[in-house]
């Protein structure tokens, strides 16, 4: 296959790390910032040039942001190319696949959206949990970097940089472990610590309300705001660390799945590019993790083995 990549921040990076790992040719990286460096050599285009590459992409990866670059992004480039994307924002995967589903249909391409670690992978466990027990399973994050959170902070007035730390209630853990039965309200599980860096144009007080009013990331939620310097934000981004956790189940019996990645887009990187391997596969249309099968990933698992 050839790739591109659309958007070179953490996970632009990472995905350019895993192609080349595997040996995978990568026509271009595309960016909408000027003077974007490849730190492997790639070359680089600017985002509106990627239709001049139709013929020459077989896949684009997304490694966009889901609050403000995905949600269109992604429609775009399925006008000229197979894409994937991580789109992560709960409240709007509806919409998000609704618009992929019309432009892959008349394009003729094929799109996987909210393909990660999760959504993406915890969607398949908490399918299954779901089967088995008739009941929702509880996710918990952390501790560790959201990519997508700390984007959210960074997009707000008055902030230079940021980086958000999800942060599980240990509690509600333990009484998940106990009884997988109990059911904790939605806003107690987290706690959103927000390191920021602000530029001095604005007022704190705004900054602040800002924050803790932004839907689909902060509001209603326990938020930690720290102001720091620019120094240590730098070195709290040398830590993209996170964890997670889908526990299920019921009087009887349970189920719990957990992962743990010292480097959150490298894993996340790694998913995209295994679900890549499945769209040559699949027929035009938009696609989550759950409507894909297994074989599809990679047409050489043993599955007797595996089995």
């Amino acid at each position: 296959m050839n790739y591109g990549i659309c958007g070179y921040g953490n996970l632009g990076k990472a995905v350019e790390k895993v192609l080349y790992e595997n040996n995978e040719n990568i026509v271009g990286i595309f960016s909408r910032r000027k003077n974007v460096k490849s730190v492997m050599g790639t070359k680089t285009y600017l985002f509106d040039e990627a239709s001049k590459f139709v013929s020459k992409i077989d896949v684009m990866i997304m490694c966009g942001g889901s609050q403000e670059d995905l949600i269109w992004q992604s429609p775009y480039m399925c006008k000229y190319f197979n894409v994937i994307d991580t789109f992560d924002t709960h409240a709007r995967i509806q919409e998000h696949k609704k618009n992929l589903e019309q432009v892959s249909k008349e394009s003729g391409k094929v799109a996987i959206y909210s393909c990660g670690w999760d959504p993406g992978i915890f969607s398949l466990i908490r399918a299954l949990s779901s089967s088995i027990f008739k009941n929702s399973p509880n996710t918990l994050w952390g501790k560790g970097v959201s990519q997508g959170h700390s984007e959210a902070l960074r997009n707000i007035a008055g902030i230079k940089d940021a980086i958000q730390f999800t942060v599980p209630n240990k509690e509600i853990i333990k009484r998940l472990r106990t009884n997988p039965n109990f059911k904790p309200d939605l806003n107690e599980l987290h706690e959103r610590h927000c390191y920021i860096c602000i530029d001095g144009q604005r007022d704190l007080s705004e900054i602040e309300r800002d924050i803790r009013q932004t839907e689909n990331y902060f509001k209603d939620q326990k938020v930690i705001i720290e102001v720091c310097s620019q120094k240590k934000i730098d070195a709290l981004k040398q830590k993209m660390y996170h964890k997670g956790l889908v526990i299920a189940g019921d009087d009887s019996s349970s189920i719990e799945f957990s992962v743990r990645m010292d480097n959150n887009p490298l894993f996340t990187a790694k998913i995209l590019y295994a679900y890549s391997k499945s769209i040559d596969r699949l027929i035009s249309g938009a696609y989550s993790v759950l409507e894909i099968p297994l074989k599809c990933l990679d047409a050489n698992l043993d599955f007797e083995r595996l089995i």
